[in-house]
């Protein structure tokens, strides 16, 4: 299979989950198999053949709130000329307009066959990171956004109660900031960059150890040059942190262990 038609595969990956999660999964559907094979993240999704892949849809169709996938990252990972295997990682997350609020992370695989010359997908498989979301035994992922929705307001309420700290800038201007607006803060020499969810960089006048004394619980230190805000962590991955904003932080190896620990403690 040329690299043409690989990306082609990659484009309709991403289309196929980007029409699932606005509640069409048919467009996905068109493309499998008879005999298609699906593994997804419920323990009873290892279904095979297709009229129980769609009556398995058919049904989530029914319980999810329609959503948006960010963040994607899709790779051909084999190709061994007339099948080809897609494999990415993605951010899901429900539109504003929804009843609750749900952002996690899943990876996917889908094995694609051409057959007449046409794209078909023989195998399909989404999970999402051990740890991400405990399910109480015997409840279904969708079950869980109560949970979810109460810890969401839990944090919006803690949100508008959290402290404004004064910075003095490095051009004299004094910056009165609500902590809960910070998604990181970076060291810069003897001062530090502070980044705001608008966009906005503030340059202290501040030495960084001495913000880091001045932060709730809410902010923690992932390495030397870097203090997070965990509620405007999107994705958890090895050696390094996904911001809201998009905005990728290190963490050194020796210390992602810890710090991961740390970040899911906090989240739960």
């Amino acid at each position: 299979m040329n690299k043409k038609k690989e990306q082609e595969l990659v484009c309709l990956t991403e289309q196929c989950l980007k029409r699932y999660w606005e509640k069409d999964c048919e467009v996905m559907l068109s493309y499998c198999t008879d005999d298609i094979l699906w593994t997804g993240a419920e323990q009873k999704e290892y279904i095979m053949g297709i009229e129980a892949v769609r009556k398995n849809f058919t049904e989530l169709m029914n319980v999810i709130q329609p959503c948006i996938i960010s963040n994607g990252e899709f790779i051909v990972v084999q190709n061994t000329g007339n099948a080809c295997t897609v494999s990415g990682r993605y951010l899901v997350e429900t539109l504003p307009e929804a009843d609750y609020f749900l952002q996690a992370e899943q990876r996917c695989t889908f094995v694609w066959e051409r057959i007449n010359d046409e794209p078909r997908i023989r195998h399909m498989h989404v999970s999402n990171p051990i740890g991400e979301m405990k399910l109480v035994e015997g409840s279904r992922f969708v079950n869980e956004m109560g949970r979810m929705a109460k810890k969401y307001m839990d944090e919006k309420i803690h949100t508008i109660n959290r402290k404004k700290i004064v910075v003095e800038g490095i051009n004299g201007k004094v910056f009165f900031i609500n902590e809960s607006q910070i998604l990181y803060v970076e060291a810069k020499l003897r001062n530090c960059d502070i980044f705001m969810q608008n966009g906005e960089v503030i340059h202290g006048k501040m030495s960084f150890a001495d913000f880091e004394k001045s932060l709730d619980e809410y902010f923690v230190k992932v390495h030397r040059s870097y203090i997070v805000n965990i509620q405007h962590v999107t994705v958890i991955r090895f050696c390094e942190l996904v911001m809201s904003n998009g905005r990728v932080i290190p963490v050194p190896q020796k210390k992602y262990a810890k710090v991961r620990e740390e970040l899911m403690r906090r989240h739960i």
